[in-house]
């Protein structure tokens, strides 16, 4: 079984792959909600005895990395004009 540090190290891991891939933080939010559809879809199939276990840590993995990546580096390709109600 995975401990958190090595939860940790391999999105760190993702992090610096990710970053080499994509440099531009650009639609990391975006990508962020994609990686936690294929989380869910990951643990529904898991569950449906469809897939291995391993693919909900894999997934995990991905969702920590945009994550970070959103805490990070913020997002700037979002165009929202907010305000308050």
């Amino acid at each position: 079984m995975n401990t958190p540090e090595d939860f940790m190290r391999d999105a760190l891991i993702e992090l610096n792959h990710a970053r080499k891939k994509f440099p531009s933080a650009n639609h990391s939010f975006l990508a962020l909600t994609e990686e936690v559809g294929e989380l869910a879809q990951a643990i529904l199939k898991v569950r449906a005895g469809k897939w291995d276990k391993l693919r909900i840590y894999q997934e995990a993995i991905q969702v920590a990395t945009m994550a970070m990546r959103v805490a990070l580096e913020n997002d700037e390709s979002l165009k929202v004009d907010y305000r308050e109600p």
